[in-house]
């Protein structure tokens, strides 16, 4: 027999109801467990991180852990971001590929999530809420678009688990670069009140958060990090990345092509903005294959330091101490440009301050996530140029 007009009102009601008391009772609480999943820029694997937290001030990091993607998994994911930036994106993201990839991202993070739970012996009711960014596919804030790979809404049905995801479409629409998002993550894990702290994460993309003592931050992406080698690295070195800076090692710095690349137009934009992968490709800087390989490839790797040392000159910045974070810290090469470029003194891995730095970002995400439950705003007009404080992220609740 079916049920009349009123007696489904008054089941929305008692519903919405109970969805308000369970946010109540989540605003209330003192510490969160979470779980942060982050598969970035350099479109290798996913990143999982356990913290528990309070969303303000204090952070316990409990269990880290990567997961690789098999080659032809990355490869599919590679293949569908061009597609989105070289066609009609709406089709594209219509396409049965897109549906087929997007779904099967989605099982992998459902099959790793049960299997790192596992392995740290956890419950899936001890935790609060799993803060999910999967890898950025279509980036474009000045169209009001950017888009990650991932179906919260079937994840959080599966592992019957709270999902807080599309952490940009807010910050988006309020006029922000919807990047960097980590920012008051940063501020919350590093902040001095004694010093000026520039954290930078060297990925795909490069990004840096200015800590002004514990009050006060600026941020934005920078340019190229691992991009540009990576990219040189598979089309001419027959391997996916420089590890540890050994093959751009071998290689002489070519001074006209980094003069050459210095008159760059992203160079002269003002911060904070915003980049994805997509913005940069090897062909817009090396034309001509006229050099060493080892050389071209060391080049490449002085310039992402050089973009990064520039950001003092750039923006006027006092700093006192640098922090790095991501993939780029394992390349020796790089890193001993930067230690020549800004004094071997001031430079820090943020592993000196007890935090891994490959996942720096899946820690920021499910600590975000957090501040999210807590409708606690996690973008600011000085870190992504919005044009007031934003709540990252949306919740998809199971219930």
């Amino acid at each position: 027999m079916p049920k009349s007009p009123s007696y489904c009102r008054i089941v929305k009601i008692v519903y919405h109801v109970f969805i308000l008391e369970v946010i109540l009772i989540m605003k209330k609480k003192k510490e969160y467990c979470s779980l942060g999943i982050m598969s970035g820029t350099s479109l290798d694997g996913l990143d999982f991180s356990f913290i528990k937290t309070d969303g303000i001030s204090n952070i316990k990091i409990i269990f880290n852990q990567y997961y690789k993607f098999n080659e032809e998994f990355k490869n599919e994911i590679k293949n569908l971001i061009i597609k989105l930036n070289n066609s009609d994106y709406e089709k594209a993201l219509n396409s049965e590929e897109f549906i087929s990839l997007n779904k099967r991202f989605s099982d992998l993070i459902i099959k790793k999530t049960k299997i790192f739970l596992s392995k740290n012996s956890l419950e899936k009711s001890s935790l609060d809420v799993i803060g999910l960014h999967g890898n950025t596919i279509l980036h474009r804030p000045e169209n009001g678009i950017s888009i990650q790979l991932g179906d919260p809404i079937y994840l959080s049905k599966k592992l019957m688990i709270d999902v807080i995801a599309n952490f940009r479409k807010n910050d988006i629409q309020n006029l922000g670069q919807g990047a960097p998002l980590v920012p008051i993550y940063h501020q919350c894990q590093f902040g001095d009140s004694k010093n000026n702290i520039m954290v930078v994460n060297i990925g795909g993309i490069s990004n840096f958060s200015y800590l002004v003592g514990k009050n006060k931050f600026f941020a934005s992406d920078i340019g190229p990090g691992n991009k540009l080698i990576d990219e040189y690295c598979e089309k001419n070195m027959n391997c996916n990345f420089d590890k540890n800076g050994k093959l751009s090692s071998k290689g002489e710095l070519l001074n006209d092509l980094v003069n050459n690349w210095k008159k760059k137009k992203f160079l002269k934009l003002n911060h904070p903005t915003s980049f994805d992968n997509f913005s940069f490709k090897v062909k817009d800087f090396v034309r001509d294959q006229k050099e060493n390989h080892f050389d071209i490839l060391r080049t490449l790797t002085f310039f992402s330091a050089f973009i990064i040392s520039n950001l003092t000159k750039k923006n006027n910045y006092e700093v006192n101490k640098w922090i790095f974070t991501g993939g780029g810290v394992r390349n020796e090469t790089l890193m001993n440009d930067l230690k020549s470029l800004l004094g071997e003194s001031n430079i820090y891995s943020s592993e000196d301050y007890n935090v891994d730095p490959f996942f720096v970002e899946s820690i920021a995400f499910a600590f975000i996530s957090v501040r999210t439950l807590k409708n606690l705003p996690s973008t600011f007009p000085s870190t992504t140029g919005c044009e007031k404080p934003s709540v990252s992220g949306n919740l998809y609740s199971y219930y």
